[in-house]
């Protein structure tokens, strides 16, 4: 049966959440760099964001990442790896959208409208010139 009115503190209790929670390990398959790479994801993003379910899926961005940056280097010496670092971009996008890294997939659509624009520089200089009575 549900209580009537207010409740009172001691029924209040906050469970614990997961603030132990380990963070997603990176797979042992994965280079040195790789690994290197894998962990600065993860440990920059929250700690609820990624299940073990996504280990190889954000291995494979973490490989596509390092695909592109030695792809562009090379760039310079051999035209044909223009084609791979383009390969490497794309898929490097699909999955960063995929695992919730690109601002357009952490966005919430529903309050996407609502955010205030910016206020720009010269709106301010305006205003404040409005209120000081200069007028243009």
């Amino acid at each position: 049966m549900l209580q009537r009115g207010r409740k009172s503190a001691s029924s209040l209790v906050a469970l614990p959440g997961d603030r132990d929670r380990r963070r997603l390990q990176p797979p042992p398959h994965l280079a040195d760099d790789e690994q290197k790479l894998f962990t600065e994801i993860v440990a920059s993003c929250p700690a609820e964001q990624f299940v073990a379910s996504d280990a190889l899926l954000l291995a494979a961005y973490v490989q596509a990442v390092l695909l592109a940056q030695g792809a562009i280097k090379e760039a310079a010496r051999d035209p044909r790896a223009l084609a791979v670092w383009e390969k490497a971009t794309r898929a490097q996008t699909a999955l960063a959208t995929k695992l919730r890294l690109s601002p357009q997939a952490r966005a919430d659509p529903r309050t996407l409208g609502r955010k205030p624009a910016p206020t720009s520089v010269y709106d301010v200089l305006l205003k404040d010139d409005a209120d000081n009575g200069v007028k243009r």
